[in-house]
């Protein structure tokens, strides 16, 4: 069972009372132990998520620090990772999306009660402790996700003495006139011993030598934990002015000969305009919003009957070509065996014969939960990967787990993917995979060409389609397919009457195409 907590325990009024010896105390007496030895001691782990918090956060469930993206530790040695919560109700941790606790084959991790169960440790890193870990918080209407890599160094205990290693990369900000920014940067170091060796992290302004003050409007505060081999600084600017917008850069050196350097930018954000009007301009404002929705209506109209078609039309006239690019075809699909007659029969044969992309078919196993492992090694030599999902393929177990599981492996193909849902998908394993990873669109057909996303899903009877497909489905797939030049006999802007004929004629093909299903079945 994974393993979940109230954000006020424990220690809190509400939380249940545990055994005498709870792994709480057993973790207090390990760390204690420890802390003679030389690892960190237990106040670094109980107080990490109580400093250093954002100011002014909104309410409901929310990171109350930066997320450490990624973690380095030297083999053999003491190791944290923490995910900073508020307003949650319960934590879950995962490790390769196995949940806690783990057996010591796969991971030595345990929990550290004290933290409210935000931050798991080990006394003795293993190699096998390597691996994407991840917390998951949830209150009553949100779930919200964090992602870590760990990384384990060296085949010794030595210590690590080369390049640092950025642990969290400072992003760039939109900040008003007035406003306030804060930058974070942090790097994985080790420890050099030599004796005029210091582990150094400093913000400076770009093109400027001199170092920003420790105090102030603009101030940086140097951190450090698990004894000096993370080190990072936050740079806080209060009551920004012109003269403070820019690009800044954080240098961190261990000391010796080797220097890392990581920018950001602090941007303008302008004002928003707001439309004002005078005390008793009722009928400015009647008719402003008469404008509104006539606006409102004619760009849906115009949507629905022409934006797909001559969306897709430029797209394919204009966009550049992704050829010579050493791929052997233009779609990988993959399906399970229960799809085999919708796929072979109607897809493939649609896409090659009509739409003239050449493609190639896998069929998946039943083990939807390796599909990323039977897809990873033919995703290189497709320029997309198309995958068809059903009920019937997951064993008609279609709920949040299931389709999440796979939309985590899609998402983590180098391969731009596109999955087909002959069903609508849970929505909230859509809207978490979406706000965790950022590389998941659904359904939005204006965003398939932008390449910024790695999985699209499109809904296999959007459009009015049944067996055969809707045909917004084939303007999307087609969207998010490679561009393919128009030939001599499809040239030119359709018209608003050719569209509107090619939908009612629509039903006709619809018909056509369900007795050659029902045949071919």
């Amino acid at each position: 069972m994974a393993a979940r907590v109230r954000e006020d325990s424990p220690g809190g009024p509400h939380a249940p009372r545990a055994p005498k010896m709870s792994r709480r105390h057993v973790a207090t007496v390990i760390l204690l132990l420890a802390a003679s030895s030389g690892v960190p001691a237990a106040n670094e782990l109980k107080d990490y998520c109580s400093m250093h918090k954002f100011d002014n956060l909104p309410g409901g469930l929310r990171f109350t620090k930066e997320v450490v993206t990624t973690e380095y530790a030297n083999l053999g040695a003491f190791k944290a990772i923490h995910c900073c919560l508020r307003g949650y109700r319960s934590i879950e941790w995962y490790k390769d999306n196995r949940a806690y606790p783990w057996p010591g084959g796969e991971s030595h991790f345990i929990l550290y009660p004290e933290s409210a169960n935000q931050t798991i440790y080990t006394q003795e890193v293993r190699a096998s402790d390597a691996g994407r870990y991840s917390c998951q918080a949830r209150n009553d209407t949100t779930t919200l996700e964090g992602d870590i890599t760990l990384a384990v160094l060296g085949e010794d205990t030595s210590g690590y003495t080369g390049k640092p290693l950025p642990t969290y990369k400072p992003a760039s900000q939109l900040v008003p006139l007035g406003g306030t920014a804060r930058l974070f940067c942090e790097a994985y170091l080790g420890k050099v011993d030599l004796p005029d060796a210091k582990n150094s992290v400093t913000w400076s302004r770009v093109g400027s030598n001199v170092t920003l003050p420790n105090h102030g409007r603009i101030s940086q505060h140097r951190v450090s934990r698990e004894d000096e081999h993370i080190i990072g600084s936050y740079l806080e600017i209060e009551d920004i002015a012109l003269e403070d917008y820019g690009e800044y850069k954080c240098e961190v050196s261990n000391g010796v000969d080797e220097e890392i350097t990581l920018p950001a930018h602090i941007y303008r954000q302008e004002p928003q305009f707001v439309l004002g009007l005078q005390n008793g301009s009722w009928r400015k404002s009647l008719l402003l919003a008469v404008l509104v929705v006539v606006l409102v209506f004619s760009a849906a109209a115009f949507y629905a009957r022409c934006w797909l078609p001559m969306a897709l039309l430029c797209r394919d006239r204009f966009a550049p070509l992704e050829e010579n690019d050493g791929k052997d075809c233009d779609a990988l699909v993959c399906y399970h065996e229960k799809d085999s007659n919708l796929v072979v029969g109607i897809l493939i044969p649609t896409l090659e014969s009509r739409h003239r992309y050449k493609c190639t078919a896998l069929e998946l196993s039943h083990l939807h939960q390796n599909w990323g492992l039977e897809i990873g090694p033919h995703s290189s030599s497709a320029r997309r990967v198309l995958v068809v999902l059903s009920p019937a393929s997951l064993g008609n177990v279609w709920n949040d787990a299931g389709v999440a599981a796979v939309l985590k492996q899609l998402a983590s193909l180098s391969t731009r993917t596109i999955l087909v849902a002959l069903k609508e998908l849970p929505h909230s394993a859509t809207t978490t995979m979406a706000k965790s990873s950022g590389r998941v669109t659904v359904n939005d057909g204006a965003a398939a060409g932008s390449g910024q996303d790695r999985v699209k899903i499109l809904r296999w009877d959007e459009g009015g389609g049944t067996g055969v497909g809707g045909y917004k489905f084939w303007y999307k797939l087609r969207l998010a397919m490679p561009a393919v030049r128009p030939t001599g006999s499809d040239g030119g802007c359709q018209s608003v009457a050719m569209i509107v004929q090619a939908n009612g004629k629509s039903g006709q093909q619809k018909a056509r195409s369900r007795e050659s299903l029902e045949v071919l079945v």
